[in-house]
């Protein structure tokens, strides 16, 4: 999903990948017919808010197809409208032993004592994981935070993965070049855009590079630019993207950590970006695509104040996002940033949330004054703010919350032990699994299911003849979920049981642990009086046959019921039939919500304010669903819902809050609004040397004073200084004259760029191609010498045509700017007269 392609030519290019040659109309017959089954990996990096809006027409008009979809975060990919979401849940702590286990097995006992708390707030991935066991069998060392954790795999790289042959000096810059480029990336069009690149064009990257060589006095910089890039293309942790002219980091986390490390040189550099509030919370602490790398930056940030200030800021946006950066901080800071979160003013429900934001033992005393409070909801939250932290006192403190009085409160307990996946909480779980309340045993079995532990095992088979029914029937379906052999003993026993639905779990589990002992037992099963029952045992000995070869006999016998489930699965399970066609009833399809009517937006607003609960939820809801398609007629209602949280309605309206925010992709309306410039004086997007005009009117500037002196074969007709003129702009001109095309071409798109700031109302194409002939009438008219070099990029290109294939490098094809400049350099005229 990362290339700027169509989803229809995504699937071309998936099936040329395997040898098969498919047009475009070949794949539209193929989903009118419903004869692909589509799998759409990483939604979240979809390029463009065009490609996002085509993805959302194409999943509108093919609802027959099956589609699946992953995404990183849904607030960054969005929901497609898709209601049933599936969440892959971060690795247990036993699955993260498990593996530094394999990984490390002479160092595995030092490294987990070390650990404690911090495995889960360090390494919550199989990524993560692997570059910590590599770091640490490197240094012997364990980060103390996520970034500190890249911070020592960057230092380390060529240790860990072996020196191979690089060009002269490389090593001394790569790690800025990485993040010059990830910096530049995640910018995307323009400092205020939503959207950053997850890939960039080659030629772009390498003048990116070169510019940023040049100002630091590298010699030669076009072409140390194209030999670094090609070495961090073959042995670091760039690789060519979908397109082979594009390029992408390995991983999205790395490109958000090196420009982490550019924050990071703003605040060294005391960047009038980095320090001046508003300027820094208007480019930066607002937007989404920001708050990795900002997450980064805070782990390594070693100024006190600073830290300090930037939670401070951050609160001031969006209370969530300085929560979850309080708890990114270095940790002896982190007693004055969770300080800031625990004063706020306001209500309890907020409070305990955002505590579970900030996910660090800081929190946990101020979120234990909470535990008896009289509002249940406040106290189930409580439960999920203590897993989210998930350390050790953290868990301690939730174990308690087992013998509450509330059953939803116990419930929630039961799923947060499950998600934090520790052999800890077993007892506690067995203990719920004879729960009053049925919802609270089945979270419980759930929990234990995700556990997956063997140590439950004992404490489940006493529960194998209990009174009732349904706790026998959970306790098959978390030994089928555990799925260990030690269990087929009572599973057995359940598989005689008078209620019908432990028998069919029973059958599952032992299908699933897959051993031939249980084959007698179940070919008996196969004339149960009730069908589901033979389903499962058909099932079973489908999955059992891969082992046992005497199941075959079971299978064939099969083939002769009448039951099309039980028939269809022998059949399939047997290599030695041949069936021509299988066709599989439809179960069951996937709701889409109607999205409301911007005209219902200020009749849903007021019923947000509405006395019945159930009447703001629903209008929460249907906003929420408006907001995906008309984000920008709702953003400017944020501060009035903001002030709507300290009310009954609060919980509804923070929902709708959220949504927005997520369909917006930035945080705070008002802050957004501000008219602010980006300062570009050695800043990590705009070093001096690839902006060789800061602006249009500095242009007409220097345009209007007689030149003092004019060398022709410059790139940039701009190579002449006048009188009284501003020498910085003097400076970056003479920076200019051993310009590469990349680089001339770069200061035209700086250009341009400043006029999409500026004139933010235009839309179409023609519109903005009528600015830039205003815009550089002036200095057509006065200076055509000037003008002619202005215009050399098409000559440098060799012809219009490829000039302007260039221009389109740099901006979306929907940009009516890049469409403006193109057309606007292919009809200027390269004669002087």
């Amino acid at each position: 999903m990362r290339s700027d392609r169509s989803i229809v030519q995504a699937i071309c290019a998936e099936f040329r990948q395997a040898k098969l040659k498919v047009s475009p109309e070949d794949v539209d017959d193929l989903l009118l017919d419903g004869k692909l089954l589509l799998l759409l990996d990483g939604a979240n990096e979809i390029p463009s808010q065009q490609r996002r809006q085509e993805l959302q027409l194409f999943r509108d008009e093919n609802r027959d197809t099956p589609m699946i979809f992953t995404t990183r975060d849904l607030a960054l990919g969005g929901s497609l409208g898709i209601e049933k979401k599936l969440e892959m849940c971060a690795l247990t702590k036993t699955q993260m032993e498990e593996f530094v286990g394999k990984h490390l097995p002479q160092h595995e006992d030092l490294l987990l004592r070390q650990l404690r708390d911090r495995l889960r707030e360090i390494a919550e991935t199989p990524l993560l994981l692997k570059m910590m066991c590599e770091v640490f069998e490197s240094t012997g060392e364990i980060p103390q935070s996520k970034g500190e954790l890249f911070q020592k795999f960057d230092w380390r790289y060529d240790e860990i993965k072996g020196i191979t042959p690089v060009s002269d000096d490389f090593r001394r810059f790569k790690s800025d070049l990485l993040q010059q480029l990830a910096f530049v990336m995640l910018q995307g069009d323009s400092q205020q855009s939503t959207d950053g690149f997850v890939t960039i064009n080659r030629d772009r990257a390498e003048g990116i590079l070169e510019c940023w060589l040049r100002d630091r006095g590298v010699l030669d910089a076009p072409t140390k630019a194209k030999e670094w890039l090609e070495d961090l293309l073959e042995h670091h942790l760039l690789q060519v993207a979908a397109k082979p002219e594009e390029i992408e980091f390995h991983h999205q986390l790395f490109q958000e950590y090196y420009a982490g490390r550019a924050l990071l040189k703003l605040f060294d550099e005391k960047h009038q970006d980095a320090i001046d509030d508003e300027r820094f919370k208007h480019f930066y602490l607002n937007y989404f695509k920001w708050t990795e790398p900002l997450a980064f930056m805070l782990s390594l940030l070693g100024d006190e104040v600073q830290a300090v200030r930037v939670v401070r800021l951050a609160l001031e946006v969006d209370l969530m996002l300085g929560a979850r950066l309080a708890g990114e901080v270095k940790r002896e800071f982190q007693k004055q940033t969770v300080g800031l979160v625990d004063g706020l003013d306001v209500p309890g429900w907020l409070k305990v949330e955002l505590l579970g934001e900030v996910r660090s033992n800081e929190g946990i005393p101020r979120l234990l004054k909470f535990v008896e409070d009289s509002d249940s909801d406040v106290r189930i939250r409580v439960a999920n703010a203590l897993g989210a932290i998930g350390s050790e006192a953290a868990n301690y403190e939730l174990f308690k919350l087992v013998a509450d009085s509330d059953s939803h409160v116990r419930w929630s307990v039961a799923d947060t032990l499950g998600k934090i996946g520790d052999k800890a909480g077993i007892h506690g779980l067995l203990k719920l699994i004879e729960d009053s309340d049925s919802y609270v045993r089945g979270s419980a079995a759930d929990a234990l299911g995700k556990i997956g532990d063997q140590a439950a095992i004992p404490g489940l088979l006493k529960l194998v003849e209990h009174s009732d029914s349904d706790v026998r029937g959970i306790v098959a379906n978390v030994l089928c979920d555990i799925g260990d052999k030690v269990a087929i003993p009572g599973l057995l026993k359940l598989l005689k049981d008078s209620n019908s639905n432990v028998r069919r779990s029973a059958a599952d589990a032992l299908g699933k642990i897959g051993d031939n002992a249980a084959i007698p037992e179940l070919l008996k099963l196969l004339k149960d009086y009730d069908w589901q029952v033979r389903k499962s045992v058909a099932d079973a000995l489908c999955k059992i046959d891969y082992k046992a070869a005497e199941a075959i006999p079971g299978l064939l016998k099969l083939l002769e019921y009448p039951d099309w489930y039980v028939h269809l699965t022998a059949a399939f399970a047997l290599p030695l039939l041949k069936i021509n066609e299988i066709v599989i009833p439809k179960i069951g399809e996937i709701a889409i919500p109607k999205i409301g009517d911007k005209a219902e937006i200020p009749g849903l607003l007021k019923l947000l304010e509405d006395s019945d609960w159930f009447v703001c939820k629903s209008a929460a809801y249907d906003l929420s669903e408006i907001a995906k398609q008309y984000k920008e007629k709702i953003a400017h209602h944020l501060p009035h819902l903001l002030s709507l949280i300290p009310y009954k309605s609060g919980k509804e309206v923070y929902s709708f809050i959220l949504a927005i925010q997520a369909a917006c992709q930035y945080y705070n309306y008002p802050i957004r609004e501000l008219s602010l410039t980006p300062d570009s004086r050695r800043h990590p997007a705009n070093p001096s040397a690839s902006v060789y005009i800061q602006s249009i009117e500095e242009f007409k500037l220097m345009s209007n004073q007689p030149p003092i002196f004019h060398q022709p074969n410059a790139t940039i007709g701009v190579n002449y200084a006048a009188e009284n003129s501003n020498p910085k702009v003097i400076q970056k001109i003479e920076a200019a004259q051993q310009s590469s095309p990349e680089a001339a071409l770069n200061a035209v798109v700086q250009i341009i760029q400043a006029l999409e700031k500026k004139y933010t109302y235009v839309k179409d194409e023609e519109q903005a191609l009528n600015i830039i002939d205003a815009e550089f009438k002036e200095i057509k008219e006065q200076k055509p010498i000037e003008w002619q070099n202005l215009i050399s990029i098409k000559r440098l290109y060799n012809g219009g045509k490829k000039a302007a294939l260039k221009v389109g490098e740099h901006f979306t094809e929907s940009n009516p700017w890049g469409k403006g400049l193109v057309a606007f350099i292919e009809g200027v005229s390269e004669d002087v007269n």
